[in-house]
């Protein structure tokens, strides 16, 4: 009796192992080293410094009288995942629409073209983006030049503005895909006689929206954000390929300035204190998690 209630467990504890191994260490390292000061160059040599680094996170500037080169960061961070978040929700829901339609023609052929650009490797897709927004042979430029929109090359990756709005750009388009396809499969979950019910009480499109589609597909377009949040919160890639955080800080989100912190500026930077920066990420990311599951929760009860 007892070897059947603890066969469960047995079962789990690969499981466990894995978890022990892959988070919690790698987790509790880098708690224990953001109260040193040490150098990638050198890790051996550490030096206790407690809560200088946690310190430090809020009073070294660079490049700005203002905010901290964390917090800087931070903001950014915060403004470039709600951008690039909000592009992906309103066009992930807005194609889905359009693929779930009964008016569209050729909706394999267009869900087959809408999953290119996931399948391609996101370091592979920002080059690709590079080289199409070059102020002087990209796609883009040669296209508003065409259409006389612009009277001369815009480089769009050498301005802050323009940098910014195009890093987040361009990691909206890379996972759009994503967002269409699982919002898409929200919706053809939803039982049609509730459509058919509707209109025979006479309910336009726009109640039925918001009437039927929104509360039927609200635990999909939760969890698919929830995921986007994070993805989007750890990109790296898109913006390192595009601006390498640049110009200046303008595109610095936190995963750029936690790798330029630990490996590139040495003089004021080090392991210990870009630790310090990865433990408030990891605690953002997971207070949004949480805050997520709970309202999804919420829904359902």
């Amino acid at each position: 009796m007892k070897a059947k209630k603890s066969t469960p467990y047995i079962f789990l504890l690969p499981l466990l192992i894995a978890f022990g191994l892959f988070l919690f260490y790698p987790l509790a390292k880098v708690v224990m080293d953001s109260f040193y000061k040490f150098s990638f160059l050198n890790p051996s040599h550490k030096i206790w410094v407690g809560g200088f680094n946690y310190k430090w996170l809020f009073t070294f500037k660079l490049y700005s009288p203002v905010y901290s080169y964390f917090v800087g960061a931070l903001l950014k961070t915060l403004i470039w995942v709600g951008g690039s978040v909000g592009i992906k929700v309103f066009l992930g829901l807005g194609g889905a629409l359009l693929l779930n339609s009964e008016f569209l023609n050729g909706k394999r052929f267009y869900r087959t073209l809408l999953i290119i650009p996931w399948s391609i490797p996101w370091a592979m897709s920002a080059m690709i983006w590079y080289w199409t927004l070059n102020g002087q042979f990209g796609i883009v430029n040669s296209l508003l030049l065409h259409l006389h929109l612009i009277n001369e090359p815009v480089s769009f990756l050498a301005y802050p503005t323009s940098a910014f709005i195009s890093t987040f750009v361009v990691d909206a388009w890379i996972g759009l895909p994503f967002m269409v396809i699982m919002l898409l499969s929200g919706l053809q979950t939803i039982p049609h006689h509730l459509y058919e019910a509707a209109t025979i009480d006479g309910a336009g499109d726009f109640v039925k929206f918001t009437k039927i589609t929104l509360p039927m597909i609200k635990p999909v377009l939760l969890t698919v954000s929830l995921l986007s949040v994070v993805w989007t919160f750890n990109s790296f890639a898109p913006i390192w390929i595009l601006t390498r955080g640049g110009p200046v800080t303008s595109t610095t989100t936190l995963p750029i300035a936690i790798y330029n912190t630990s490996f590139r500026y040495l003089m004021f930077g080090g392991v210990g204190k870009a630790s310090a920066m990865t433990i408030f990420q990891v605690l953002l990311v997971t207070s949004l998690s949480l805050f997520y599951i709970r309202t999804l929760k919420g829904g359902e009860s």
